[in-house]
């Protein structure tokens, strides 16, 4: 058992050990021009962007005239609209 808790312990160390040495040994100062820098990368919030599809609004006045038959907004919120029938001339 002391010899598991050991072999774990050194394994752990080694590690610790491994991962300090793959450091830079010295940081380097970041006001000194003469250090290489990755060049900046620009991604637009909006290169995905995807625009919306509006459907074609309705005449106004198709809309204002099934908004006075069912009574106003109030008639719309008690579920008095129902879907105007297709215009046969249009």
């Amino acid at each position: 058992m002391k010899s598991a808790l050991r072999s774990i312990c050194c394994g752990i160390a080694a590690l610790i050990s491994a991962a300090a040495a793959a450091q830079d040994a010295a940081p380097r100062n970041p006001a000194d021009p003469s250090v290489a820098v990755p060049a900046p990368r620009y991604d637009s919030a909006f290169s995905d962007y995807v625009r919306q599809r509006d459907d074609k609004p309705a005449p106004w006045r198709d809309v204002n005239d099934e908004v006075a038959r069912v009574g106003g907004h109030i008639g719309i919120l008690r579920g008095a609209a129902q879907p105007a029938p297709a215009a046969k001339g249009k």
